[in-house]
């Protein structure tokens, strides 16, 4: 199970791995799988029943209903809607002043072929989501959504290791090319982050710098190279390096068919990238060390060293598809 935080910092919950997210009409919360061939939808809504009548007639109108204990809070079970393709399942209850309704939507009649789950099976998969779920207190919302937002970042970084190794060990250079960019990206981000704390000796996560909605403004790589200068986390030098490396990662993702380069020269310029990663990952180490020396943000208490994020157990939520890297799996 990975855990979720909606974009709002409302509620948190614990979903299965492969399961993705979407908002639909704006307050359904929607997960389903990214096998398109399993119909299932898990879904949440959240009302507002601050007044004292509305609790009220929440209580008369679920006083009939069927009641499902689930760590000692009931859930209140409403019957089934059927039709000819697929079932819903309902169950409510009241957290607070908010009411929470989840439903399980599945097929009558899948093919057993793409999908032999039982079920039992889903029914019980919902109930131990809806067990996980709970609402976030609203003045600590932003605090949780943005460590939740750094956690999410650091899984990337562990995914990129993982994608990295495979990549390098199948010659597969243009995609090491661009994951090694998305290191040394992420490595300066995170530099970024802890730089300002120690400048402004706190612990806060200034998450425009980790975490990049959809209709948030964007801070870009060459973004990022002007910050970490501007902060001393980079010299000019580097800087230099970095806009060369840039255009040359250009090159191998838009122009390999367009210009004379070829796949030895794009390996070439991977290992490039690697060179620099080792030595900014270098650089980030000392700012971490340097927290830790003057008991100031987020690694005061310790190291959150970037290589060693790469547990699949960890970064699982990040891949989706869990057949991705079998073998790998298989090897730890």
């Amino acid at each position: 199970m990975k855990r979720f935080i909606d974009d709002k910092g409302t509620f948190e919950i614990q979903v299965p791995f492969t399961w993705k997210y979407s908002l639909k009409e704006g307050k359904v919360h929607t997960f389903q799988e990214y096998e398109i061939w399993k119909s299932d939808a898990f879904q949440l809504s959240i009302l507002d029943f601050a007044s004292e009548e509305k609790q009220t007639n929440f209580r008369l109108s679920t006083k009939n209903l069927t009641v499902l204990t689930i760590e000692g809070k009931d859930f209140y079970s409403l019957p089934d809607s059927i039709d000819v393709k697929s079932t819903i399942k309902y169950w409510t209850a009241l957290y607070g002043d908010k009411a929470v309704q989840f439903t399980l939507t599945y097929p009558n009649n899948p093919d057993p072929d793409l999908d032999n789950r039982s079920i039992e099976d889903k029914v019980q998969t919902a109930h131990s989501i809806i067990k996980g779920f709970k609402l976030i207190d609203s003045t600590k919302s932003i605090e949780i959504i943005n460590s939740y937002r750094f956690d999410m970042f650091l899984q990337g970084v562990g995914a990129t290791s993982l994608i990295l190794s495979n990549a390098v060990k199948n010659k597969a250079f243009i995609e090491a090319t661009c994951i090694l960019a998305n290191q040394i990206d992420a490595l300066l981000r995170t530099g970024i982050v802890l730089k300002n704390q120690i400048i402004n000796s706190n612990r806060k996560i200034e998450v425009e710098w980790i975490y990049q909605g959809l209709t948030d403004k964007k801070k870009s790589e060459k973004d990022v190279y002007r910050k970490a200068l501007d902060l001393g986390i980079i010299d000019q030098t580097i800087s230099d390096n970095l806009y060369e490396l840039y255009e040359n990662r250009n090159r191998v993702m838009h122009r390999f068919i367009i210009s004379e380069i070829t796949l030895a020269e794009v390996e070439e310029i991977a290992y490039k990238y690697y060179q620099k990663q080792e030595s900014i990952n270098q650089i980030i180490y000392d700012i971490e060390s340097e927290q830790i020396r003057l008991n100031v943000g987020m690694t005061s208490l310790g190291s959150i060293d970037l290589n060693e994020v790469n547990h699949l157990d960890y970064i699982k939520g990040k891949i989706g598809k869990l057949d991705y890297f079998e073998d790998k799996k298989q090897e730890e």
